[in-house]
This record gives C-alpha cells, structure tokens and sequence, in this order.
C-alpha cells in the first residue's frame, strides 16, 4: 500500500510541469509535455520542462470566454 501511494505521489511530480503549462495556457503545451515525459527518467530535463513552462509567453484568451463578454453577440 506504501509503494502505492509513493508511486501516485512520484507520478503527480513528474507531471507538474505539465500541469504548471497547461494552467498557464503556454502557447507551446506540446513541447513541454515531450520534453517532460522524455526527460522525466533523467530528472536534469524535468527542471528543463520546468522552466519552459514557467517562462514560456501564454496564449490570449478567447473574447467570448473572457468574463463580461457577451459570447461575441
């Protein structure tokens, strides 16, 4: 039950870049997601993975997603 939960916990970290770009809306998910899942073994390239999601210029937001919008009417 330990080794379980050590390997949900561990698969969550390796994740977090993924995560951290996705909530970013970063406009290059892709690549941060091959880079992480490549690199997650060798632990150097999920801080590269890291980083790109946290540096990474975002997405623009839909206008008719954008709160006070009228759905583009």
């Amino acid at each position: 039950m330990k080794l379980l939960v050590v390997a949900l916990v561990g698969l969550f970290f390796l994740g977090v870049p993924s995560l951290v770009a996705h909530r970013r809306r970063v406009q290059h998910l892709r690549w941060v997601i091959v880079v992480n899942v490549i690199g997650a073994f060798t632990g150097l390239f999920w801080f590269v993975a890291l980083f790109m999601a946290m540096s990474m210029a975002t997405r623009q937001p839909d206008r008719a997603l954008a709160p006070g919008s009228q759905l583009g009417l």
